[in-house]
């Protein structure tokens, strides 16, 4: 009976051997899993730096859409008293009047375009800041999982060793 519970308590330790050494291949491809996650982690921190740069050019253009729209006003404001003073000249700046009237129309045409610049501009901060969101969250939930893996992997480890 003797040598019946040696070897029973001998196969068992084999058993428990294996069982530990499966386990902890387990463990080395769960952590080997983590590492990726946190190699993504670190292109979401790339990423993030990439939207903040994004933003201050985005800030840098509104401010130049900003200028050209004064520029415009300007443009339209000189075109109006060069219309003013063509006709209280009269006859003799009928061809000034002319351009004025051209650089009127021009200056219209870019306020136009200033104007929708500015809407577009103003959807591509609206995208941006969605973007930007999405990509702190997601960063954040995947520093949380690395975490919780780190925690797990360290926990399993002193359960087996």
């Amino acid at each position: 009976m003797r040598e019946r519970n040696s070897a029973t308590s001998s196969s068992q330790s084999q058993v428990a051997l294996q069982d530990k050494a499966d386990l902890l291949r387990q463990m080395d491809k769960i952590a080997a899993e983590a590492e990726q996650i946190r190699q993504v982690a670190h292109a979401f921190e790339r990423w993030h730096q990439d939207m903040i740069s994004l933003m201050e050019q985005s800030k840098a253009m509104h401010d130049r859409g900003d200028d050209l729209g004064s520029i415009v006003r300007q443009l339209i404001m000189l075109s109006l008293n060069a219309a003013v003073e063509a006709a209280r000249a009269g006859q003799t700046a009928r061809g000034f009047v002319v351009v004025a009237a051209e650089v009127r129309s021009l200056a219209l045409k870019a306020q136009g375009m200033s104007s929708a610049l500015g809407k577009n501009l103003h959807k591509s901060d609206l995208m941006t800041t969605a973007t930007f969101q999405d990509i702190q969250a997601g960063g954040k939930m995947m520093m949380a999982a690395i975490s919780g893996l780190d925690t797990l992997i360290r926990q399993l480890r002193e359960k087996i060793e």
